[in-house]
């Protein structure tokens, strides 16, 4: 299988004008979506007509027309094929008795018989079509199901008759007693300990069905990749939306059903995770991120797709003549556009991504120099997207999320929003380059030994088996490590505070952020996390001996020999690198400066991203 970072053009429309413009500035790969259902607006996602009417009947005539006309614009384009696995109407209206509305109601449609079978044999005849016919054009299968197309389920945990079944049948077959009954909303929410965290020996029938909804929704997604895998065999790409537990926070974290993507990841069937970038740091000075820990993919040799979906200076919110979609822009001017186009780039290509431009409804990308940059970005893209030099990785902090603990959060609590997604935010202002990473990646990343320090932002739950990946990889060599709210508060037997001094050496609930020297590594906690504040990363960085890449609270990139710096106010700024490097190029520009003594010194504009081969 071909698997190439590409580098792609996508739209909700076809917009003829501007898909041979990318195609003059040389892509050659764009996204199609035959549709058949509506989007969160209520408004049809494709021009075209459904192309799934009934059971067994599917008019493939709307597929065949949008890629007759994407050919006018970008002859024999390369196809990103999304599949359509939400319930048309008629589908939801025949299994009413038990819920097939995948869209709002994932979680229940998925233990529906009828609407699996139904959806998988719609899923296998649309494969079958589109590798018989385009086999030699499509680069990968994207399948779309749940809220909005991302498999999120909006349920919140709710019962019908096939969900209870099910849930039951799951308890059984882990050796556990017969519930009976799907937990009430009043058990399901409950979190015992300061209304944040589910205590296991309390809230244990709570925390077991939230892994019974997380892994319904993975299943479901493992049985429709195998069906595809089946029929093109490693012709193409399989890839999906899933596992943000980078963004999903109050309302969603736990019942939205992403905490499973490491054994999404972990499928022969599955070779890459999509997100849009984080609707939380889009701005002009924010450094944008995934909603998915990157390295969880590295470590299994698998891929993210990012997808660029910030709004421009140019893009069209209007749906239709009674629907506008009023948002304040990211990027507000051309010259915010083109430093956010380029920290985009630069985000992707660090991180080893896929990546597509999402023109939504049209308008997007608009104008000769957005054009311009856009043409470089494919160019760089396909110059250094495969051959960047990783065998000098000098990322050295690490921050670690784990999905196990993450159970016993409570959606609904202020800590949630900023656990993960607020404190991945704070680093983006670092100043530094950093990695994200899961729990149970950490014995699986080459030489841990370079991370100088390594942040925990959720390690609750510290079992026998953790705390021994603890004293092999984390805590067996002069680094420093940052706790934060609980760590370690349960150990597999108890659920007590004074396990996080046992871990820490400092007692919980101290004020503002302690710093305690133990025998090889320095330990830095703190119980608030809104005293993490990136000020605060960035001094415990530096006593760690992390190198800053700039005196400055902005976004960082590194992968190998290839760095970018993204600042919303620019001006003469030193960048300090290795010093075995003597020159840098900027790849956008062209223009190079000299290295001495591994530093150099760049004009960056206001707004600006410079992305530099080092030499």
């Amino acid at each position: 299988m071909e698997n190439k970072q590409f580098l792609a053009y996508r739209s909700f429309y076809t917009p003829l004008n501007t898909i041979k413009q990318f195609s003059d500035a040389g892509y050659d790969t764009i996204c199609v979506f035959p549709a058949h259902t509506n989007n969160s607006r209520g408004t049809p996602y494709s021009q075209y007509p459904p192309t799934w009417l009934w059971y067994d009947k599917i008019d493939f005539a709307p597929f065949d027309n949008m890629v007759e006309d994407i050919d006018k614009a970008m002859p024999g384009a390369k196809l990103l094929c999304m599949i359509d696995l939400n319930s048309p109407v008629w589908l939801e209206h025949m299994c009413c008795l038990s819920s097939a509305d995948s869209f709002n109601n994932l979680g229940k449609a998925i233990h529906n018989e009828e609407w699996l079978q139904a959806t998988e044999d719609y899923l296998k005849a649309f494969v079958k079509y589109a590798d018989e016919k385009y086999g030699d054009r499509i680069k990968g299968y994207v399948l779309m199901c749940g809220a909005t197309d991302e498999w999120y389920d909006y349920s919140d945990g709710g019962d019908t008759k096939d969900r209870r079944r099910a849930w039951r049948e799951y308890q059984i077959s882990k050796g556990r007693p017969d519930p009976i009954d799907i937990p009430p909303l009043s058990v399901r929410d409950n979190a015992s300990h300061e209304g944040f965290l589910r205590d296991p020996n309390k809230d244990g029938l709570a925390i077991e069905y939230w892994h019974f909804c997380n892994d319904a929704v993975a299943d479901t997604i493992l049985r429709f990749a195998e069906k595809t895998r089946k029929i093109i065999g490693d012709r193409a790409e399989i890839g999906c939306f899933y596992g943000y537990i980078l963004e999903k926070s109050t309302y969603f974290l736990v019942s939205c059903g992403h905490l499973e993507y490491e054994r999404v990841l972990d499928s022969p069937n599955i070779d890459f995770l999509i997100s849009p970038g984080t609707y939380t740091d889009r701005m002009m000075g924010g450094g944008s991120g995934f909603l998915i820990p990157s390295g969880t993919a590295h470590v299994r040799g698998k891929r993210l797709l990012h997808e660029c979906d910030q709004r421009t200076h140019t893009s069209n919110n209007f749906l239709t003549p009674n629907i506008t979609l009023v948002k304040a822009s990211a990027w507000a001017d051309e010259k915010t556009t083109l430093a956010g186009l380029k920290r985009e780039v630069a985000l992707g290509l660090t991180n080893g991504t896929h990546l597509w431009w999402f023109d939504m409804w049209g308008d997007f990308y608009q104008g000769e120099a957005v054009m311009k940059t856009l043409a470089r970005a494919k160019e760089i893209w396909a110059e250094y997207g495969e051959s960047v030099d990783t065998t000098g990785e000098q990322n050295e902090v690490a921050l670690i999320v784990d999905p196990d603990s993450t159970y016993m959060v409570n959606n609904d609590h202020e800590n949630t929003p900023k656990m993960n997604l607020r404190m991945r935010n704070k680093l983006n202002r670092l100043g530094a380059p950093y990695d994200v990473y899961s729990f149970n990646d950490i014995p699986k990343i080459k030489d841990f030994s370079r991370y100088k320090l390594v942040i925990f932002t959720s390690l609750f739950s510290i079992t026998p088996e953790k705390k021994r990946i603890l004293d092999n990889y984390v805590l067996n060599s002069y680094r420093h490590v940052l706790w934060l709210y609980a760590p370690g508060i349960y150990n597999g037997e108890s659920f007590d505070t004074e396990n996080c001094e046992a871990l820490t050496g400092i007692p919980y609930k101290t004020e503002g952020v302690i710093e305690k020297q133990m025998d090889s590594w320095t330990s830095h906690y703190a119980y608030d996390y809104d005293a993490v504040t990136p000020e605060v990363l960035r001094s415990i960085a530096e006593k760690s001996g992390a190198v800053m890449t700039v005196d400055a609270q902005t976004p960082v990139y590194r992968r190998g020999n290839i760095l970018a710096v993204h600042f919303e106010c620019g001006g003469e700024r030193t960048v300090n690198v290795e010093p075995a490097y003597t020159k840098a190029i900027e790849l956008f520009s062209g223009n190079s400066c000299e290295i001495k003594q591994g530093r150099f010194i760049y004009s960056f504009a206001s707004p600006d991203t410079a992305l530099f081969k080092l030499s």
